[in-house]
């Protein structure tokens, strides 16, 4: 009977991590999509290499 303690403790973290899994999955059905950031080049030079 030595080892209930981890029984225990691993039930209680399944629990929570279930609990946050569907904080997750309800939060993000109503989330808003982002688009990915672009890349922002400046006209004229390609590359920073190309001006020394």
């Amino acid at each position: 009977m030595g080892q209930q303690h981890r029984k225990e403790t691993k039930r209680r973290r399944r629990c929570a991590y279930i609990k946050r899994r569907k904080e997750i999955a309800k939060n993000a059905k109503n989330a808003i999509p982002v688009t990915p950031a672009r890349k922002v080049t400046v006209a004229g030079s390609d590359s920073p290499a190309a001006e020394a």
